[in-house]
């Protein structure tokens, strides 16, 4: 008998809306855990007390533990500053970055910049999976 070799576990940074979207970033954690997916979670949004100069190169250091940023997308998320500029980090961590419809947000919510439509999914874990995996 032969066993498979073990999946290569994939790195992931989440980016939400720091002010509105913490209870769904909680939420898709968790759901999330119950996947079983050879996932590893580096990195999520947070409050940092940087100033602006310090604070790019904290977050781009810290975003570059990951190979993919998935931003949650919620209806508001085009104006949470926190993902706009994570999303431009992101980018200049040369991550590849994909986003996941979340909490009412439909295929005609306004994304943020940097965030292509084309690497946006449903919350739906299949679509999910070959956006990330």
């Amino acid at each position: 008998m032969t066993d498979s070799p073990p999946a290569q576990v994939r790195r992931l940074h989440l980016i939400f809306d720091l002010q509105r979207g913490r209870l769904v970033a909680r939420d898709f954690l968790r759901e999330l855990s119950e996947q079983n997916w050879p996932l590893k979670v580096t990195g999520a949004s947070k409050r940092d007390d940087l100033d602006p100069t310090h604070r790019e190169l904290v977050m781009v250091e810290t975003m570059r533990k990951a190979q993919v940023a998935l931003v949650l997308v919620t209806p508001m998320v085009s104006t949470s500053r926190n993902v706009v500029e994570e999303v431009r980090f992101a980018k200049h961590a040369n991550l590849q970055v994909a986003g996941v419809l979340v909490a009412g947000s439909t295929a005609h919510t306004q994304l943020p910049q940097g965030l292509h439509r084309s690497t946006v999914v449903g919350w739906d874990w299949g679509a999910l999976k070959k956006a990330v995996m």
